[in-house]
């Protein structure tokens, strides 16, 4: 498959004007079009922003983290998530030293889902080191695992969001679907109503789990019943 870099500069409707990087390219791409008798081009969008010092340093500190968990060198367990990632990806080998800070950040998930399938404690809490889009599966995992999405650790209780369990409030017969929640542990939960949700909020960058039927389900399978499709505890 030949590649060729073009950059958009018009956008009239649905369509895109596109120009080449010089009139070599274009010249270069029209002989293949027309050589190969192709109708359909495919188009791939490149992120060019480098990973960030942060997602550098997070990386580095989870793979110390996994390696004193698992007993391996962290050279090894650096080689082995990078060549996992790269093969699950369909990717080129990549160097984390100027590597695309979108395919950082899937490393990065990609690695958090480790740490939450087999409970690895970090040194460092999370939340200080992820991207706003890493925050969101973070704490979709902690929900899902039962630790707290801040430190990791547990128990765990089931923070209310929006429409919090108060007074007069009966816990086991509100519906948490359409809520708001938040993994936390007992600590952290009542720092949650000691400082209000908006405070907390800010505070961990944190904007808790949107509850759906299918997130209950999920729980539930689990063994953790925080709700029903049926009556909508």
């Amino acid at each position: 498959m030949k590649e060729f870099q073009v950059y958009p500069i018009k956008k009239d409707g649905r369509d895109i004007t596109f120009r080449f990087r010089d009139e070599e390219d274009a010249n270069k791409f029209q002989s293949t079009f027309n050589l190969f008798n192709q109708t359909l081009i495919e188009i791939q969008v490149r992120d060019d922003r480098e990973i960030t010092a942060k997602q550098r340093r997070f990386i580095y500190a989870m793979f110390n983290d996994i390696s004193k968990w698992s007993g391996d060198a962290p050279e090894f367990v650096k080689q082995w998530f990078k060549l996992s990632y790269e093969y699950w990806q369909e990717l080129d080998e990549f160097s984390l030293r100027d590597v695309e800070k979108s395919v950082a950040a899937g490393l990065i998930t990609f690695m958090l889902d480790f740490v939450a399938d087999h409970n690895v404690p970090l040194s460092f809490m999370p939340l200080d080191a992820l991207e706003p889009e890493e925050i969101a599966h973070w704490e979709y995992r902690a929900l899902m695992e039962g630790f707290d999405v801040i430190d990791g650790s547990r128990p765990v209780e089931m923070a209310h969001g929006e429409h919090a369990v108060g007074m007069g409030r009966d816990r086991n017969k509100i519906s948490n679907v359409d809520n708001t929640v938040f993994s936390l542990s007992h600590i952290h939960h009542t720092e949650l109503h000691k400082i209000g949700l908006t405070a907390f909020k800010s505070k961990y960058h944190v904007n808790g789990v949107h509850v759906t039927d299918e997130i209950i389900q999920q729980l539930e399978s689990r063994g953790r019943r925080f709700g029903s499709t049926n009556n909508r505890i």
